[in-house]
This record gives C-alpha cells, structure tokens and sequence, in this order.
C-alpha cells in the first residue's frame, strides 16, 4: 500500500483564497486522475509538453482533505 498524498485542503493558497473541500466534485477528476510531472508546467519550455508521470487511486474526502493513493 502507497502512502496517501493531500491533493487539497482548507488552507490559504498563494493567491490568497480557499476552497471549502465540501464544494468539490469529484466526479470528472476520477473519470481520467492523471499525475501530471511538475503540476501542470511546460516541460524544457514546450508548452504542449505536459508529462504524465503515473494517476492517483482511492481518491476520497477525509474530513476537509481531499486525499489519493499515487500509481507510478
């Protein structure tokens, strides 16, 4: 079994606002939950680069966390 990653939480982000874990729908994410190298950031500068490096499993609400089992 694979350690639990926290996708999401309660807490202020850098652009200073938050989102209630409540207000998630999960729904689309789990249809396709790729892992995406380096978030969601070019790769060597190409924009269409976007390197998917494994998907998350058991992906699930824990009390105000949004919580998955990384697949490498």
């Amino acid at each position: 079994m694979s350690k639990s990653f926290i996708l999401h939480d309660e807490s202020l982000n850098s652009y200073g606002f938050w989102m209630l874990t409540s207000g998630a729908d999960l729904n689309q994410f789990k249809k396709n939950p790729i892992m995406l190298f380096n978030h969601n950031q070019a790769w060597r500068g190409v924009q269409d680069e976007i390197l998917p490096i494994g998907h998350w499993e058991n992906i699930r609400i824990e009390e105000d966390k949004i919580l998955a089992d990384p697949k490498f």
